[in-house]
């Protein structure tokens, strides 16, 4: 039988409570993402599988519609546009330098998943591009660690 014993516990001394909007959790979520993206990429010895299934979590629109949906969702507002147009930006741009530095560890017996990878980008920037009213393309940089995202008004 257990008892509860009140001495024990640690006494709660400070509680904080935020409420968000849908496109402030959506910016949270998509902040989220390019810091661990970011974080993956950084590190000096590079967790490929970690990466790999971060990337195709969040470029994969089969698996995670999460940040096409909320470009969606958010986008065609003029007032949130400000706001999470730039986070898209910087997802897109995480995503990229991540297949980069992708394409540079894999093997050989990787390669056609990383091309499936880089064709479900190429798909997310197209669609982006039409929600966002911006096209959005993907190019290599002559490093060939990672790719340059170039943004610019149709």
């Amino acid at each position: 039988m257990w008892k509860l014993s009140y001495d024990k516990r640690i006494a709660v001394m400070y509680q904080h409570h935020t409420d968000l909007s849908p496109i402030e959790v959506a910016i949270d979520e998509m902040s989220k993402k390019v810091a661990e993206i970011n974080q993956l990429c950084s590190s000096s010895d590079v967790d490929m599988i970690r990466l790999q299934l971060k990337l195709q979590g969040s470029i994969s629109v089969q698996v995670n519609a999460g940040p096409l949906a909320y470009a969606r969702a958010f986008l065609d507002d003029s007032s949130a546009k400000k706001y999470a147009d730039n986070k898209v930006k910087h997802f897109v741009e995480a995503c990229g330098h991540g297949l980069g530095i992708n394409e540079r560890l894999i093997k050989e017996d990787q390669q056609e998943y990383h091309d499936e990878m880089k064709a479900n980008y190429r798909d997310l920037t197209r669609e982006l591009s039409i929600i966002m009213h911006e096209q959005v393309r993907s190019h290599r940089c002559c490093s060939l660690t990672g790719f340059s995202i170039i943004f610019s008004h149709l």
